[in-house]
């Protein structure tokens, strides 16, 4: 994938057992070996092995009454290494907050993971109750989000190829009209900075990435819930946004000396 390194020979256990912790998202907190087996399609004698080889590492745990795993304490400590680790979050999160309450709009920092973007940060000031229950972690698509397609504009050519390949595959029925959507954003991204999305109903957001040596692609967004159109928005936001990008970009590097 293009938000990996090149690679050579791959762990195959690693990358099954790796698998079988992606297949627990929100709303799916104990899962059997079968429903696992399903949902990675992996054969359930190797997810009965890999199972018992994570529970005795502490990213699982079983649970007799429920007969079923969740994720195991060991998984929190690692996002907890991710978040407190990252130079740039640490030097945007206040600089972030102070825009977001000003503007009374959403903000987060994302990375790419596969085919979906996954908050580093988020906060949430607009006005949409529903919109504040999205938190740190949250996972949203790359195809249809502002996120995901100023991530994309940052890949080669070749990158992107085989990213849109494995869009494809994850949206077989729409992906042509989807292709030019995203191709329209990334137009967007190389010539203003930022692209605008709406993926759900009365919700504009715009995101701009954020591309610093030695680090992963890091994208950054406002978004709103409102009736107003996604032009009227962008003219209200794209500014700001690209100032707070600015900023941040400052913050980091003084940061880091």
């Amino acid at each position: 994938m293009p938000n990996t390194p090149s690679r050579t020979d791959p762990n195959r256990s690693l990358l099954r057992g790796l698998e079988i912790l992606r297949a627990f998202r929100p709303g799916s907190d104990v899962l059997g070996n079968a429903e696992i087996a399903e949902r990675t399609g992996l054969p359930k004698s190797t997810v009965s092995r890999l199972t018992g080889t994570l529970l005795q590492a502490g990213f699982l745990f079983y649970s007799p009454r429920k007969q079923g795993y969740s994720l195991g304490v060991g998984v929190l400590s690692l996002s907890h290494a991710l978040r407190s680790g990252s130079a740039l979050l640490q030097s945007a999160r206040s600089p972030m907050l102070v825009e977001a309450r000003r503007l009374r709009v959403n903000i987060g920092l994302a990375l790419a993971d596969r085919d979906e973007m996954v908050y580093l940060e988020t906060l949430r000031f607009a006005g949409n109750s529903s919109l504040r229950q999205v938190v740190s972690g949250q996972r949203v698509p790359m195809a249809l989000t502002s996120l995901g397609r100023a991530y994309l504009s940052t890949l080669t050519p070749s990158e992107k190829r085989l990213q849109f390949a494995h869009l494809k595959v994850r949206h077989p029925r729409d992906w042509s009209i989807l292709r030019q959507h995203i191709n329209a954003s990334i137009k967007e991204v190389n010539d203003h900075g930022w692209c605008a999305a709406s993926w759900q109903p009365q919700v504009v957001a715009l995101a701009t990435p954020i591309e610093l040596e030695s680090q992963p692609v890091h994208v950054l967004n406002m978004s709103v819930h409102t009736k107003d159109s996604q032009k009227d928005v962008t003219r209200r936001l794209s500014t700001e946004l690209m100032r707070l990008k600015g900023n941040l970009m400052s913050s980091y590097h003084r940061m880091i000396g």
